[in-house]
């Protein structure tokens, strides 16, 4: 996608303002990083915008991390890290909300992880089914969708995967990481689906698929955490019915977290790195069930 050349396209501000959302759902911090220093021709409004993104992901962390997106699918991206060939990196399987996005666009997202300790699989359901229904022309359900990544990336490299879902996709990453023998699958703000709304399904959805596929999962070690900011109770309650629904699974409460996904809430309190790398890529949770920016 070249975004400089599609906003000079954009003839309406509903033209520019649909094109940066689906930039902003695509593109690696490395792509926003580009783009930013092309933007100095822009429109004053869209190169306001490109400084944003810049600025979100340079207040993450630094240096820009090197992500090289590739498509898998439409809505399967897969962003290679930089480990060289060999070294010990870990599978980041990430289930999106129904914006398509981790609670922030998703190059200040990545930019929260190491590109030399992972590679990124990001999924978005296209239909807004929190992944009951699998992700359409890709994999038909979560089982499907296991087979299928093993066979679009050479899985012998990893050391290790890990899961996160946000929102709506929360409750995929904890029936999902079992399945992949992930070491901790974290869900960020979810919710079991039988509370979702699910409006665009056209025909009747099972919201409890991913229960049935639970039951029918050996056990595996993989840690289940149902994560929710401190302060923001709607996600308070539901994240621990979900986690009432899942066995073996623990709540994780964020402190001083007040945003719905908890992603954008560690982002103000510039602990999005952090936690992470804590919480996702080393499995370090606190003992108190208590995080603290």
């Amino acid at each position: 996608m070249d975004v400089v050349a599609e906003l000079a396209r954009c003839a309406t501000t509903a033209d520019r303002y649909r094109l940066q959302i689906e930039a902003e759902n695509e593109l690696s911090p490395a792509e926003i990083d580009a783009l930013h220093a092309r933007a100095a021709g822009l429109p004053d409004a869209s190169r306001d915008w490109v400084d944003k993104l810049a600025a979100m992901c340079r207040r993450i962390r630094d240096p820009i991390q090197p992500f090289r997106r590739r498509a898998l699918a439409p809505e399967v991206s897969f962003f290679e890290g930089s480990a060289p060939p060999g070294a010990p990196r870990a599978l980041v399987v990430a289930f999106a909300g129904v914006a398509k996005r981790m609670m922030l666009p998703l190059g200040p997202f990545l930019q929260g992880l190491p590109a030399d300790r992972c590679d990124v699989l990001v999924l978005r359901d296209p239909d807004r089914l929190a992944f009951l229904a699998g992700l359409p022309g890709y994999a038909a359900d979560l089982p499907a969708l296991a087979a299928r990544i093993a066979t679009d990336l050479p899985m012998a490299r990893y050391s290790g995967a890990a899961c996160i879902g946000a929102s709506s996709g929360g409750a995929a990453a904890l029936a999902f990481g079992p399945l992949i023998g992930a070491g901790v699958a974290v869900s960020l703000g979810g919710l079991h689906p039988r509370g979702m709304p699910l409006r665009h399904a056209a025909t009747p959805i099972d919201r409890y698929v991913f229960d049935a596929l639970r039951a029918g999962t050996p056990k595996a070690a993989t840690r289940l955490v149902c994560a929710h900011g401190e302060d923001f109770l709607r996600d308070c309650v539901r994240s621990r019915l979900l986690a009432m629904t899942v066995p073996g699974s623990e709540v994780l409460v964020v402190r001083g977290v007040a945003l719905h996904g908890v992603v954008a809430g560690l982002f103000q309190r510039n602990a999005l790195a952090r936690f992470l790398e804590e919480v996702l890529l080393d499995g370090t949770l606190p003992a108190d069930g208590a995080w603290q920016p």
